[in-house]
């Protein structure tokens, strides 16, 4: 084996590191956050970063996959809620967090992609499978958990609840800028679990 295919071999062979994944992640972040999903080149993400862009392949075969990997991290500490209290307290505590988050600068990366994926079909369908339907899924056990526990009546169409508590947060986070606040979110969850009781 010559030195230059030895050489190759050791890049090819060599670990990844879980510090130059953060770092490119946190780079991807604040691209999304400064100029959105088209600021995110991975010669940007790795000047960046302070890595070389073999590195960031390493990882991803693109851009795209890179942002999304960057959401999907942030976003994930959402769905964890523990079991205490009401349904309809552990949606409001779930809505609250989501709402956190896309007032941090983490969430201007979120809100970028979502924006980004408007106008990009490819971009879009991976930000659907990657992060839209596993956490839809989540949030549909906990209504299915809410049916059973008798706070929401059988029979309710799930896709229809859950827009009904989610809507109008990303509503006026990406459409209207309006200010969400816990008490328009204590609203909001009270009108659902109102509109969709069990109760006659």
């Amino acid at each position: 084996m010559t030195a230059v295919a030895a050489a190759g071999a050791a890049r090819r062979g060599r670990p990844r590191s879980p510090e130059a994944r953060g770092k490119i992640l946190s780079a991807t972040a604040e691209l999304l956050a400064e100029g959105g999903f088209h600021a995110v080149t991975m010669e940007a993400v790795a000047a960046r970063a302070g890595v070389a862009k073999t590195t960031i392949y390493r990882w991803w075969p693109n851009r795209a996959a890179v942002a999304l990997a960057c959401v999907s991290a942030r976003m994930a500490p959402i769905a964890e809620d523990g079991p205490a209290g009401s349904h309809r307290e552990r949606f409001r505590r779930q809505l609250k967090a989501t709402n956190r988050l896309l007032n941090s600068l983490e969430g201007q990366a979120i809100t970028a992609l979502i924006g980004a994926k408007q106008t990009d079909p490819m971009l879009a369908e991976a930000y659907s499978e990657q992060i839209a339907r596993p956490r839809r899924a989540q949030t549909r056990l906990l209504l299915m958990q809410a049916i059973r526990a008798g706070e929401v009546a059988a029979g309710t169409d799930p896709d229809e609840f859950l827009d009904a508590i989610y809507g109008p947060i990303y509503y006026r986070k990406i459409v209207s800028g309006e200010t969400v606040t816990d008490a328009f979110i204590d609203r909001i969850v009270d009108a659902a679990f109102a509109g969709f009781s069990a109760a006659p």
